[in-house]
Order: structure tokens, then C-alpha cells, then sequence
């Protein structure tokens, strides 16, 4: 999730302390919708080439997908308040090595339909686009966008290779990170966690976290993280290549969290990785 909070919801953040202790389940209510309703922006001048050279293709469901190439496919997926066009300087990387990407706009981001999303819906999206798409050679996702992709293969998502980068380890400390952001006393925190689950369960997805989805996923991974990422601790990185069987860690530095998606290590390790190449794992 993104940090900057605007102003709007940091005055949200103050009523919270006293609405969070009246009316918890209304704080929680409030929370929820925040939490699932991200804000879109528009893409940087960088990431502009990369719209001039895909296609736009619309699923059944509004997911909106940016591809280019020829070959086996490569899904993108970005991560929250994200675009498919972050991927810019990795989707001609991957194009030059000889394969098709197909980059998704998450639900509610981009040029896809949708108010609110949530990294189920983000694995949701993954499903559909291998129905789409046929076979996935490989899947690639930024933040969130890694964390749903643990999630789509752990729902029956294939591909012969994953590549997280900067990803989050667990839903739940990103919804505790969420809450203490959001200023919610314990009693409100309590319900938004409760309720979160419940949503999601209403939705048919089993409520596993991060790491219990990764250990029963056998698909070769490559784990990148930047040892200075401030918005997602480089400990998750560690945690999610230590769980996922075969998984190899790759620390980076100054990079943070967003710049990692233009950094040269990072686009050289994932396309040397998504086709075959063996990497060192990480010290």
C-alpha cells in the first residue's frame, strides 16, 4: 500500500481515534473501503515508450492488458496504485530475449475497470489472463503484484517461473501496517481484520497468508529485494525465499521500492532468470 496518505484521510486518521473507540464496526466499515480503493495516477514520462509499443487488449471482466513480442508468455503484474506501464524498461528487456509480455492493469488500476481491488482480485486477474493467454511461460510481480501471484499459484495459477520483486510476505502485516496508519484502536483493528477475511472468504478464496500459500508451491522463483526498501521491509524478502521451496534471494541496493523496476541488476536477474539462466543466490 502506498504511505503518502493525503490530506482527506489524514483527517480521517484523526476522527479514528475517538470514532475507532465509540463505534468500532463503523471505523472498521470506513477503513475497509479506504484500504480496498486505490487512487490512479498518471503514467511518468519514463514509462510512456512502453504504451507506444504494446497492444491494449480488454478481457471480459475490464482488465485492461498491455502486450508486445512474440513467444512464450510473460505476465506482469504490477502492485498497489500501480500500472502496467511501471514495467517499461523490463518488457523490452524480456521482448529481446524472445518473449511475449503481456502486462496487466490490476483491477481498478490503470485503464482496468473497477473501484476497489485487493490481492486476491489481483490473482484473480493472473487466472484470467492465463485463460486468455494459454500458457505462462513465466509470471513477474512488483509488490503487491508479487504477493498475489504466491496467491494465484497456490489457487491453481501454472507457470514454469515467478519473480517477485519487492514483495510483501504477509497480508496480515500489511493490514496491521494499514491499521496502525490509519490510526484504529485495538478494538477497531479487531473488526477490520475480522472483516477482511470475511469479504475475502465471501469471495471463495481460502484466507491463507503469503508464506502458509508459498510452501505448497514447487515453481522455480527468484526473490528481489532491496536491502533499503522503506515501504516493504527487506526482512519480507527474506521470509518469502526462505518458505518457497527452490526459491533464491537477490538483495539489491539503492533502489528502494520503486526505483527497483528500472534498476539494471534487477532487469538483467529477472529476463537471465525468466529464461533459464541460473542466478546466484543472494548473501
Amino acid at each position: 500500500m502506498a504511505t503518502d496518505i493525503p490530506a482527506g484521510i489524514r483527517i480521517i486518521r484523526g476522527a479514528n481515534r475517538t470514532l475507532g473507540r465509540v463505534a468500532p464496526a463503523i471505523a472498521s466499515r470506513l477503513t475497509q473501503r479506504l484500504f480496498a480503493t486505490p487512487r490512479r495516477f498518471t503514467p511518468r514520462a519514463w514509462e510512456l515508450p512502453f504504451e507506444s509499443l504494446g497492444t491494449r487488449v480488454r478481457l471480459p471482466s475490464g482488465i485492461s492488458l498491455l502486450q508486445a513480442g512474440d513467444g512464450p508468455a510473460v505476465a506482469l503484474i504490477h502492485g498497489w496504485e500501480g500500472r502496467a506501464t511501471q514495467f517499461a524498461v523490463m518488457a523490452p528487456a524480456l521482448i529481446a530475449r524472445g518473449f511475449r509480455v503481456i502486462a496487466i492493469d490490476g483491477p481498478a488500476h490503470g485503464h482496468s475497470r473497477g473501484r476497489q481491488a485487493d490481492p486476491y482480485r489481483f490473482a484473480e486477474a493472473l487466472i484470467e489472463v492465463q485463460r486468455y493467454a494459454g500458457a505462462l511461460h513465466a509470471v513477474v510481480g512488483h509488490s503487491m503484484g508479487g504477493g498475489s501471484i504466491a496467491l494465484a499459484l497456490a489457487a491453481g495459477l501454472t507457470a514454469s517461473r515467478a519473480a517477485v520483486i519487492a514483495s510483501p510476505a504477509s497480508l496480515h502485516d500489511v493490514l496491521h501496517r494499514f491499521s496502525a496508519a490509519m490510526h484504529l484502536p485495538p478494538k477497531a483493528t479487531a473488526h477490520f481484520l475480522r472483516d477482511v477475511r470475511r469479504r475475502v472468504q465471501a469471495r471463495g478464496h481460502a484466507v491463507q497468508d503469503i508464506t502458509e500459500s508459498l510452501r505448497t508451491v514447487a515453481v522455480p522463483a527468484l526473490v528481489v529485494h532491496a536491502r533499503d526498501d522503506r515501504e516493504v521491509p527487506f526482512a519480507d524478502g527474506e521470509r518469502m525465499a526462505a518458505v518457497w521451496p527452490g526459491a533464491r534471494l537477490l538483495p539489491v541496493d539503492d533502489v528502494g521500492h520503486r526505483r527497483i523496476l528500472r534498476d539494471p541488476v534487477t532487469i538483467g536477474a529477472v529476463t537471465d532468470f525468466v529464461a533459464g539462466v541460473d542466478i546466484e543466490p543472494g548473501h
